[in-house]
């Protein structure tokens, strides 16, 4: 993941659907954001979009080089937060 900032704001705007979990390669941690979201009818989906808000910001005040020394399992956190793969 080399673009902090197209990174930063997807996590603030789709981090509910999984889309930053898709751009990091981690494919069953963003179905899996999906599937709870549906199923709990959108009370998951809404935490992780409260989270996403959070970790966006987090993501675009950081430096290129803080960004790219970031554990991306801690950047990825979210219900499921999925595993480091």
């Amino acid at each position: 993941m080399d673009n902090r900032i197209l990174y930063g704001i997807m996590t603030l705007i789709f981090n509910s659907i999984g889309v930053p979990c898709f751009m990091q390669g981690k494919t069953k941690a963003g179905v899996l954001r999906i599937v709870f979201g549906v199923i709990t009818f959108s009370v998951v989906a809404v935490i992780n979009e409260i989270m996403g808000i959070i970790m966006g910001i987090k993501i675009l005040c950081m430096s290129d080089e803080e960004f790219a020394a970031a554990n991306k399992a801690e950047l990825l956190m979210g219900v499921p937060s999925g595993k480091a793969d």
